[in-house]
């Protein structure tokens, strides 16, 4: 019986693992990077150090936290 998912007991990666990492992709993001992108202006302490942490699906608003301050704010999209 032949294993495609490759042998989880000896460790043997499967050749579906393999193929996908020789692509020559980057690697994948830490989802706790901070990328500038998503930087705002802090509307309490005015410092540019607040990370954009939700976005509201029916109202055209974003939600903004400061890494200075802590404050938590809402402001337009």
């Amino acid at each position: 019986m032949a294993v495609h998912n490759g042998n989880k007991a000896n460790g043997t990666p499967s050749p579906l693992r393999e193929a996908s990492a020789d692509r020559g992709r980057p690697p994948r993001r830490s989802s706790s990077m901070k990328h500038s992108a998503d930087r705002e202006v802090c509307p309490k302490c005015g410092r540019p150090n607040a990370r954009l942490i939700g976005r509201s699906e029916t109202f055209p608003v974003l939600y903004l936290r400061c890494d200075d301050c802590n404050h938590t704010s809402v402001a337009p999209a």
